[in-house]
């Protein structure tokens, strides 16, 4: 005998957002987000009904390095996700989660179950599994995380409950993920944080009064050697780098020594030595 459904069918709250909430937005939570990032996670929003500003759902970007560029996961909690089940009026929790473990007692797996009112009018349950090493999130040394070296089964439940939301709900769910399941692709990311780099001392008045003079008042030449530096990054001749100084001073005087010398001969074709005798 079929029964009838009892549960309320509640429709999620409407999440509209102003211009100014948008550019809020855009600025906080969704911060370094591509224009295209951004208009998912507010479709996201609005599609689940979960409030950003309540940190409800999330826009979190993490290194991925296939890709060799940041990308942004929408996520939420576990509660956010139940929230979302109960909404549509056919979700009910269900038995709770099962365990697997090795003749050693090492966790291997967790199941979990929930109930989902179906079309023929019955209460369904609908199990996922979630293996350990496949979501654990690990540090450096290859040990778990702080969360699932003190709550495995907790941690790991959650991610099959995940699981098993998506499955029973996937025109709710797609596209949004937990934090617990996406917690173990931090153990995969690259630190991009920028590394400081080492001062390298530039040189001397000493010595840049030696390059001044060697290119002279030879502006074609001058020009030439300020497109060469700038190829490096290097603006000016006070910003040349001590460690390429002498590079820059073997171009300078080999320019400087052709100059002296088609000068010395010019000199000698157009007139006498001063030295020669009468």
């Amino acid at each position: 005998m079929s029964m009838t459904l009892s549960t309320r069918n509640e429709t999620a709250p409407t999440i509209e957002f102003t211009p100014d909430k948008l550019q809020l937005l855009k600025e906080t939570i969704c911060k370094g987000s591509t224009n295209d990032e951004f208009e998912l996670f507010v479709h996201a929003c609005k599609r689940t009904g979960l409030d950003p500003f309540m940190k409800q759902i999330h826009a979190v970007k993490r290194w991925d390095a296939k890709l060799n560029r940041e990308v942004m996961s929408i996520q939420t909690g576990i509660d956010g996700y139940r929230l979302i089940a109960e909404r549509t009026g056919k979700y009910m929790p269900g038995p709770e989660p099962t365990f697997v473990h090795d003749e050693k007692g090492k966790l291997i797996s967790a199941t979990a179950y929930v109930k989902r009112w179906g079309p023929d009018g019955q209460w369904h349950t609908i199990g996922a599994t979630a293996y350990y090493d496949e979501y654990v999130q690990t540090k450096k040394d290859g040990g778990p995380m702080a969360m699932w070296a003190k709550m495995p089964r907790g941690q790991l439940g959650k991610c099959a409950e995940s699981i098993c939301l998506r499955k029973a709900f996937p025109a709710d769910l797609s596209g949004v993920y937990t934090k617990e399941e996406m917690d173990q692709s931090m153990s995969e990311s690259i630190d991009i944080t920028p590394r400081q780099q080492p001062v390298i001392p530039k040189i001397s008045i000493k010595q840049l009064e030696i390059i001044d003079d060697l290119i002279g008042e030879d502006k074609e030449f001058r020009e030439c050697v300020m497109k060469r530096l700038a190829k490096n990054g290097i603006n000016s001749l006070a910003d040349i780098p001590e460690n390429l100084y002498q590079r820059v001073y073997d171009t300078c005087h080999e320019q400087y020594m052709k100059k002296e010398i088609q000068i010395a001969q010019e000199i000698k074709i157009t007139g006498p030595s001063v030295f020669e005798k009468e």
